[in-house]
């Protein structure tokens, strides 16, 4: 009778810890695309600040730090690192913000979607970014913008892949390619 008794209190304390203590997933590099190299792209959206009308995007910026190169120029938007990547995929990047506008939401941010077509180490980017925002002199930016057809390379600097002067908007990207 000691022994069931015993057995039973194993048993429940097992059924116990299983349901209050979940097995926690050990993640390691290589989880994404089986510890192959893929490619790696890094999306960087930005609005030129007031005052800085004149101010022209260049179409490189040397790799590092790419929000202290704009620095005082524009201000930062949005940023993003999409790991793995395969052909056919579409990096989807959102960052908004829902405000209550006048007893409407309004919805502020950045939306884009950019597909994906992956070659040996090269990526080409395509698609469309939607942004709304208020600027600094309190107007509102209501932009639609297409991102025409770019490779690129892995190890290049940071690219412009859009630009729109009227509105200031810039986003720019880079690749790497690495283990993820």
């Amino acid at each position: 009778m000691k022994k069931q008794i015993l057995m039973l209190t194993v048993g429940l304390f097992a059924v116990f810890m299983l349901i209050e203590s979940p097995a926690q997933a050990k993640i390691t590099a290589g989880d994404i695309t089986g510890g192959q190299h893929a490619p790696h792209v890094n999306i960087a959206i930005f609005h030129k600040l007031h005052g800085q009308e004149s101010f022209v995007y260049p179409k490189q910026i040397k790799k590092g730090n790419i929000l202290e190169s704009l620095n005082g120029k524009a201000q930062f938007i949005s940023i993003n690192h999409t790991a793995g990547l395969k052909d056919g995929d579409v990096i989807t990047i959102s960052n908004d913000v829902l405000r209550d506008s006048d007893g409407s939401f309004a919805d502020f941010g950045v939306d884009c979607q950019l597909t994906v077509h992956v070659k040996g180490d090269d990526v080409t980017l395509a698609g469309l970014c939607q942004m709304l925002m208020v600027d600094q002199n309190n107007r509102e930016i209501e932009h639609k913008g297409f991102v025409k057809s770019i490779t690129m390379k892995p190890g290049e600097d940071w690219t412009l892949i859009y630009y729109d002067e009227e509105d200031g908007i810039a986003v720019y990207a880079d690749e790497e390619v690495g283990i993820e």
